[in-house]
């Protein structure tokens, strides 16, 4: 019975050091803090179900997780359509205080370059998101989108010019 309790305590070690990051990934793929949240509790809860006891090691759980995540955000994306709030209390379009206004024009152009990840398919998305945000190597990519490191590659090259030239389009960036 002590082994079974250990393994709760595995599981919770890795609730803990690794929900934000899954949270992080999914709001950023889903662009809605519910759903975000949602899809982050069940892909907890469906890797504990399946996985709870394989006794795979925290990285290989993570990376496990890290495809459930995606699995479910793709399931819900072709379920439900999801519009982002844009909540106008979180800037304060009247300040004239110069570093409050900068920090409002880099939230927006933040917010701005997320909603152009709708524009990519969603294995460039996932690879640029994993790649770019989460920070993983091109092996850890492949094994979470269940593709070759060459794909993997690929897929980073190609979501990443598609984004350079979404950001061309729509001026964010000096034409070259």
């Amino acid at each position: 019975m002590a082994k079974v309790s250990e393994k709760a305590v595995s599981i919770a070690q890795i609730y803990e050091r690794s929900h934000k990051r899954i949270y992080d990934f999914l709001y950023k793929y889903t662009q809605n803090a519910d759903t975000a949240m949602d899809l982050m509790q069940d892909s907890f809860l469906s890797f504990h179900k399946h996985y709870g006891n394989a006794g795979l090691s925290e990285e290989k759980s993570v990376m496990v997780l890290y495809t459930i995540a995606r699995n479910l955000s793709i399931n819900y994306s072709k379920k439900f359509s999801t519009t982002r709030e844009i909540h106008s209390e979180d800037i304060d379009l009247h300040s004239h205080n110069p570093k409050v206004e900068k920090t409002a024009e880099l939230r927006d152009l933040e917010e701005r370059l997320y909603s152009f990840l709708g524009e990519l398919k969603e294995d460039e998305r996932s690879a640029i998101l994993l790649k770019n945000v989460e920070e993983f190597q091109l092996s850890q990519i492949a094994e979470i989108l269940d593709v070759s490191i060459s794909t993997a590659s690929r897929l980073v090259i190609r979501a990443t010019e598609k984004l350079q030239n979404i950001a061309i389009r729509e001026g964010l960036v000096p034409d070259e």
